[in-house]
């Protein structure tokens, strides 16, 4: 009787699966990085669809002015950690140089969509006054 059981509760677990989607691979471990738009080294994000390279993050931190979308902020580190390379960035995509993925500046999906399971690690990004405060 207790093999019976057992054998059902295998065959259970096993059954199970998950179907939600991985949003990243990477581990929250950001201190939380307040930054002034005053700065002349933020000039690139204050206009819409302007961005900032910024210090932070694994590799680096792409700051995104996403118009009506708000701010947006994404590790350079490949999500793929292939790569040793901080991943570029040409205005729309970021893009991973050593196995050529790209990723969207609007949603860190891989591109096209549904090609990877890792997407870029997006950051929180708070503005108060002139004030950004990028966090986990």
């Amino acid at each position: 009787m207790k093999k019976i059981a057992l054998l059902a509760a295998l065959l259970l677990f096993v059954s199970c699966q998950d179907n939600t989607r991985i949003n990243n691979c990477f581990r929250n471990f950001l201190n939380p990085i307040s930054l002034d738009l005053n700065n002349p080294q933020l000039n690139g994000v204050l206009t819409p669809t302007g961005f900032s390279a910024i210090n932070g993050g694994l590799a680096g931190i792409i700051l995104y002015n996403g118009a009506t979308l708000g701010f947006k902020a994404f590790d350079r580190k490949c999500p793929n950690f292939d790569c040793s390379t901080p991943m570029s960035f040409d205005g729309q995509r970021l893009k991973c140089i050593c196995d050529d993925t790209e990723y969207s500046i609007l949603t860190g999906e891989p591109l096209p969509q549904g090609t990877d399971t890792c997407f870029a690690r997006e950051y929180s990004v708070s503005q108060n006054g002139t004030s950004l405060r990028i966090s986990n």
